[in-house]
C-alpha cells in the first residue's frame, strides 16, 4: 500500500546531511584554531607587557640610586619624567626607607566620558601597603602587583589578567586593569662599577640572569605602574581581525561544499524525480545524463525505457482515440437508422438525426435545405443550435442558385462537398441573407455535403463546430451521414426502399465492426508487447541489482577493508534499496506471470497453523524493530487446506508487511482464522493502523494503486495487495477488507479445506 516509513523522526535529505557534516567540521575547526591563536597572542603580549615593566624599574632603580642616596628630587624627577614617555607607563613613585614619598608622578586616572583617555587632574597612584610589603622583601627582583582601578579608587587586590584593560562597566564606571612593579633600592658592600644608561638588551639579560648581590640597608622603593589597556587595544584589534578571516574562511568552505554537494546530488535527485513522475504514469519527463559512471548509465537506460513507455502509451491512446471515435459514429450511424426506421415523418425524422448528430459528434449548428429542381432554390428545412427566433427567420430564407460559381452550385448542381476553413474567403459565394446570419452566430468554418440519391440530389447537410475548425474528417464523417439522411428521404417518400437501406446500414455497420475487432486485436498485441517487456525488464534488472548486492555483503563483510561508522551505514541503506528493488521486480514478474495466464500453483495439502506461525516466525525480529506486538492466535484447530505454501506464503506476508507498515509503535498485529460453513478456511490479519477512507477501500486492489490519504514516503508501487489479490482467486478464494479511519483495518482473505466431508 506504500513505501516504508523512514526510519528517523526527522527526515532529511542526503545534501542536508552532507552539507551540515562538512559545515560543522569547518565552523569548529576555523572557531578552535582562531580561540588558540587569540589566547595564544594574548599570553604572549602579556608575557612582553611583564618582561618591559621588569626592564623598566631595573634601568629606573639604577638611574635613581644616586639621587635616592642624596635625596636629590630634580635628578629624580628627570628620571621619572623619562619612564613617564613610555606609553604603558600610568606613574612611577619613588619612596624613601621609611616610606614617604619623593617623588610621584602620575598620567592621571580614567576618563568615564572617554574610555581609554586619562584625565590629569586625577592622578593614579599605588597603595602605600605596597611600598611597605616592597622595603620589607628580600632578593633584588622586582615585585609585581596586578590590581584593578575603577575611576580613582582601586578596587581589587591582587587579581587574575583574565579579561583585563580599559571596560566601561554597567553602573558607567571606567574599569583598568594595572601591574605596579616595585624594587627596593639597596646599599651594595663591593664597589660597583660605573654604568652608563642601561639598554634594553643589557637590562633584558640582567633580568633574566642576575648576578648574586650582597644586600644592606634599603635606600627606598621605586613603583613604576604600567597599564594593560593597550595591550587589550592590540588584542581586540586582533580579535576582530581574527573573526573576520574565520568567517570568511566559514563563508567559503559552506559555499564550496554546498557546490560539491550539489554536484553529487543534483543528478540523484533528478533521477529520483523523473522516478517518480513515471511511477505516477507521468512520461513526460526525463534526465540529461552528463557522466559515463553508473548514476549516468542508469540515466540513460531509464530515458530509453520512458521513451519506449511513452512511445507505446502514444500508439494505445491514438488507437483508442480512433476506436472511440468510430464506435461513437458507428453509435450515432446505429441511432440514425433507428430513428429512420421508426418513423415515416420527414419532418420528425430529420430532426430527430439533427439532434443525434449534434449530440454525438460534437457539431454546435447544423441546418437541412431541399432542393427544388423547378425552382432553382434551396428550402430552409431544419436548423438546430441557434434560437428560435433566428431558425424562424432562417426557414424563410429562399436561397437562388446565381450562376454556376456559387457555394448552392457545387452543392445542388453538381454535387460536390464543400470545406470552408475560413468563412471570410468565400462571402462573395454566399448567399448574402445567409451570410449575415452565420456572422450572426458566429460561424467562422463550415461543411455542407451534398443530399444524393439515385443520382438525384434531393438538398444539402451543412454542420459547424463554432471556434474549432473543420476538418476533411469532419466532412467525410457528414458525407456518410447525409448519405443515410438521402435514403432516409427516399424511405420516407417509397416505403418500399427500406429494405434496401436497412441492408446497406448492417454492411457499413459490419464493416466497422471488423475494424473494431481488429483494432481490439492490435491492442491485445500490444498489451502482449507490454507484459513481455515488463518481464524482460525485471529479468534484466535482477541480474545487476544481484551483483550489485553481493558486492555491498562484501564490503559490510568487511572484505574490502574496515568500513567507518558513515561508510557501514550508507551500504546498509544501498542494500535496503537493494533488496527493495528486487522484491518490485519480483512483483513486476509475478505480474507478468498472472497477466500471462502461465502462472502455476503447485496445490497440496498444508496445516494454516503451521504456515502462519512460520510467518510470523519470520517477521518477528522486524516486528520487535519498530516496538510491535505481533501474534497469531485462533480459537479452534483449523482443517488442512489446499494450497501452494509458497503463494500463501506470499499473500500472508504481504498483509503482515502492510499492517506492519500503519501500525504505531506499541500497538498489536493479530493474525488469526477460523472455518467457515462453506467450506472454507479464513485468514484475517488485523491491525491498529491509520485506517483506510471509505472511497479508497473499492479500489486498493487495484494495480498500481496507491492511497491519496497515505504520506509520500509510506506509499509503494501498488502492486502487493493486486498480486495477492490474483493468488488468492487463482485458489478458489477470495480477499476482501474491512477498515474504518483511525481505528485499523482487517484484511480478510479464504482458501478452500482439502477434504469435504459431506453427511
Amino acid at each position: 500500500m506504500g513505501t516504508p516509513p523512514s526510519s528517523g523522526i526527522f527526515f532529511s535529505s542526503l545534501r542536508t546531511k552532507l552539507v551540515l557534516f562538512i559545515s560543522l567540521i569547518i565552523i569548529g575547526v576555523c572557531s578552535g584554531l582562531s580561540w588558540y591563536f587569540v589566547n595564544q597572542q594574548a599570553s604572549s603580549m602579556e608575557k612582553a607587557l611583564r618582561k618591559t615593566g621588569a626592564i623598566l624599574i631595573k634601568n629606573l632603580v639604577h638611574n635613581g640610586r644616586y639621587g635616592l642616596i642624596t635625596q636629590d628630587t630634580v635628578s629624580l624627577e628627570q628620571v621619572v619624567e623619562g619612564a613617564l614617555s613610555v606609553d604603558e607607563v600610568v606613574y612611577v613613585v619613588v619612596t624613601g626607607p621609611t616610606g614617604e614619598r619623593l617623588v610621584e608622578q602620575s598620567k592621571g586616572g580614567l576618563d568615564v566620558a572617554h574610555p581609554g583617555k586619562r584625565a590629569l587632574d586625577r592622578p593614579l597612584l599605588p597603595s602605600p601597603s605596597l611600598t611597605t610589603a616592597a622595603l620589607s622583601a628580600p632578593g633584588d627582583q622586582p615585585i609585581v602587583t596586578v590590581f584593578t582601578v575603577s575611576n580613582k579608587k582601586q578596587v581589587g587586590g591582587l587579581i587574575s589578567p583574565v579579561n583585563a584593560g580599559s571596560r566601561l562597566t554597567k553602573s558607567g564606571r571606567t574599569r583598568e586593569t594595572l601591574y605596579d612593579f616595585a624594587l627596593p633600592v639597596r646599599r651594595q658592600t663591593s664597589p660597583e662599577a660605573q654604568f652608563g644608561p642601561l639598554s634594553l638588551e643589557d637590562q633584558e639579560s640582567s633580568f633574566s640572569m642576575p648576578e648574586p648581590r650582597q644586600q644592606s640597608e634599603v635606600y627606598g622603593v621605586i613603583h613604576v605602574g604600567l597599564t594593560q589597556s593597550l595591550l587589550m587595544k592590540t588584542v581586540d584589534t586582533m580579535i576582530w581581525n581574527v573573526m573576520v578571516m574565520a568567517v570568511f574562511i566559514m563563508i567559503v568552505g559552506i559555499v564550496l561544499t554546498v557546490m560539491l554537494a550539489n554536484q553529487i546530488i543534483r543528478p540523484l535527485r533528478k533521477l529520483a524525480g523523473v522516478a517518480k513522475h513515471i511511477a505516477a504514469g507521468d512520461l513526460s519527463h526525463s534526465v540529461r545524463a552528463r557522466t559515463r559512471d553508473e548514476v549516468g548509465q542508469l540515466t540513460t537506460s531509464i530515458n530509453q525505457m520512458t521513451v519506449s513507455l511513452k512511445q507505446r502509451e502514444e500508439a494505445i491512446s491514438t488507437y483508442v482515440e480512433t476506436i472511440t471515435k468510430q464506435v461513437s459514429q458507428l453509435s450515432t450511424l446505429n441511432q440514425t437508422g433507428a430513428a429512420i426506421a421508426s418513423t415515416l415523418d420527414v419532418d420528425r425524422l430529420l430532426a430527430t438525426v439533427l439532434k443525434l448528430l449534434v449530440e454525438n459528434l460534437g457539431f454546435v449548428r447544423m441546418a437541412l435545405v431541399f432542393y427544388d429542381p423547378e425552382r432553382r432554390i434551396g428550402l430552409v428545412s431544419q436548423v438546430t443550435g441557434v434560437s428560435e427566433e433566428l431558425e424562424d427567420l432562417v426557414k424563410e430564407f429562399e436561397i437562388p442558385i446565381d450562376g454556376n460559381d456559387g457555394i448552392s452550385a457545387d452543392l445542388l448542381i453538381r454535387g460536390k462537398p464543400v470545406l470552408v476553413q475560413d468563412i471570410e474567403t468565400v462571402t462573395n459565394r454566399m448567399y448574402f441573407p445567409a451570410l449575415r446570419a452565420c456572422r450572426e452566430v458566429g460561424v467562422t468554418s463550415f461543411i455542407v455535403a451534398p443530399l444524393k440519391s439515385q443520382d438525384r440530389i434531393l438538398g444539402y447537410l451543412g454542420a459547424d463546430r463554432g471556434i474549432i475548425p473543420c476538418t476533411q474528417e469532419d466532412l467525410d464523417v457528414l458525407m456518410t451521414i447525409a448519405n443515410h439522411v438521402s435514403v432516409a428521404i427516399d424511405n420516407a417518400r417509397a416505403y418500399q426502399a427500406l429494405g434496401q437501406f436497412n441492408q446497406t446500414l448492417e454492411d457499413r455497420v459490419q464493416e466497422r465492426t471488423e475494424a473494431l475487432q481488429q483494432a481490439n486485436e492490435r491492442l491485445r498485441e500490444h498489451d502482449r508487447l507490454k507484459s513481455m517487456f515488463v518481464s524482460i525488464a525485471s529479468h534484466e534488472l535482477r541480474t545487476p541489482m544481484t551483483s550489485m548486492k553481493g558486492l555491498v555483503d562484501n564490503m559490510l563483510d568487511g572484505l574490502t577493508g574496515t568500513l567507518n561508522e558513515r561508510q557501514s551505514f550508507y551500504l546498509s541503506r544501498v542494500k535496503r534499496n537493494l533488496e527493495r528493488l528486487t522484491r518490485m521486480s519480483n512483483d513486476l514478474l509475478d505480474l507478468s506471470k498472472i497477466d500471462a495466464g502461465v502462472m502455476q500453483l503447485s496445490c497440496a495439502p498444508l496445516s494454516v497453523e503451521d504456515l502462519a506461525h512460520e510467518v510470523v516466525e519470520v517477521m518477528q525480529p522486524v516486528a520487535r524493530q519498530i516496538s510491535l506486538n505481533l501474534a497469531f492466535d485462533v480459537n479452534a484447530p483449523l482443517p488442512t487446506i489446499l494450497g501452494d505454501r509458497d503463494k500463501l506464503d506470499q499473500v500472508l506476508t504481504n498483509l503482515i508487511n502492510n499492517a506492519m507498515k500503519f501500525s504505531k509503535p506499541g500497538t498489536d498485529v493479530q493474525v488469526g482464522g477460523r472455518i467457515r460453513d462453506d467450506h472454507m478456511v479464513e485468514v484475517c490479519v488485523r491491525d491498529s493502523g491509520c485506517g483506510i477512507p471509505v472511497n479508497e477501500i473499492p479500489h486498493i486492489f487495484e494495480r498500481f494503486y496507491r492511497g491519496e490519504s497515505v504520506v509520500v514516503e509510506a506509499r509503494g508501487s501498488g502492486l502487493g495487495l493486486a498480486i495477492s489479490k490474483s493468488l488468492v482467486e487463482l485458489h478458489g478464494g477470495k480477499i476482501w477488507v474491512q477498515s474504518e479511519v483511525g481505528e485499523g483495518s482487517q484484511f480478510f482473505f479464504t482458501v478452500p479445506v482439502a477434504m469435504v466431508t459431506t453427511a
